[in-house]
């Protein structure tokens, strides 16, 4: 999402209108699937089958999609966290390890 649909945006400015109102919609169920895993991860009676997690990191890759900074900002939150950045940087586009490892 981050290359604008091939340079669809940067050929017309309908194609730009189209990408905005993709990337408000695909941030706007992010947000509300990232607000939603929080009780569902509460109410899972399931605690071996963490859904809350899965329905949270989801809505986590459709808004660092959807949005450069919000991108920017996400990889570095969790490069912070080693453990975890090594499992879900696939989700993020990266797919080479880092250099410091």
């Amino acid at each position: 999402m981050n290359e604008s649909l091939n340079g669809w945006a940067r050929s017309h400015p309908i194609g730009a209108f189209v990408v905005l109102i993709i990337r408000g919609i695909c941030i706007a169920i992010g947000l509300l699937l990232m607000v939603i895993s929080v009780p569902v991860a509460i109410l899972t009676p399931f605690p071996l089958v963490p859904i809350g997690a899965f329905v949270g990191l989801l809505g986590l890759v459709l808004v660092a999609g959807a949005s450069k900074t919000l991108h920017t900002k996400i990889t570095e939150l969790l490069r912070r966290v080693p453990w975890l950045w090594k499992r879900v940087r696939w989700a993020f586009g990266e797919k080479e390890a880092d250099p410091a490892e």
